[in-house]
């Protein structure tokens, strides 16, 4: 359940929406118990109904109050706060690791960002992402391959070592 709070708020979407978000995606499986037969990945269907009930919230709020100042779904801003276990390292370190990761990934496309955060922190494959993103999985594995290339390119080989943790 952290996980699907962390995902919504990363998408760019208010906490109390996220959490409202995420008791009607339980709710809707409740009363649905023949959905929950046909799921075979429960993480993963559960990620993409919270993102697609996020977006229903969305677009019912744009019917209510008007288009000026909503964002438009696709511009919608993923944003990474990088959490790293005080145990770990010392504090010092942590900060200064978490800003350099921060800084890493800020560097990245908002789409870029959110499959890098998909692929290697939610541990999704390409098909997974590709359905979730809804796009196709040629084009997930190019996003994912740019993204990397970015990084690299501008943090050489500590984004590796970040990226297999």
């Amino acid at each position: 359940m952290n996980d699907l709070f962390t995902y919504g708020v990363y998408l760019g979407f208010d906490r109390e929406v996220v959490k409202d978000a995420i008791h009607d995606v339980f709710e809707k499986i409740s009363t649905k118990s023949k959905t929950l037969e046909e799921i075979t990945n429960i993480k993963f269907y559960l990620f993409r109904s919270l993102k697609n009930r996020l977006y229903d919230i969305q677009r019912g709020n744009k019917n209510q109050i008007g288009l000026e100042g909503i964002v438009a779904e696709d511009s919608k801003s993923f944003q990474i706060n990088v959490n790293i276990e005080d145990h770990f390292i010392e504090e010092e370190e942590r900060i200064e690791i978490k800003k350099e990761i921060e800084e890493m990934l800020n560097s990245l496309t908002d789409k870029q960002r959110e499959i890098i955060y998909l692929r290697y922190v939610q541990e999704y494959d390409y098909k997974q992402i590709s359905e979730l993103l809804d796009i196709n999985i040629h084009s997930c594995r190019k996003l994912v391959s740019k993204a990397i290339s970015t990084l690299r390119k501008k943090y050489g080989v500590m984004v590796l070592l970040l990226l297999i943790h």
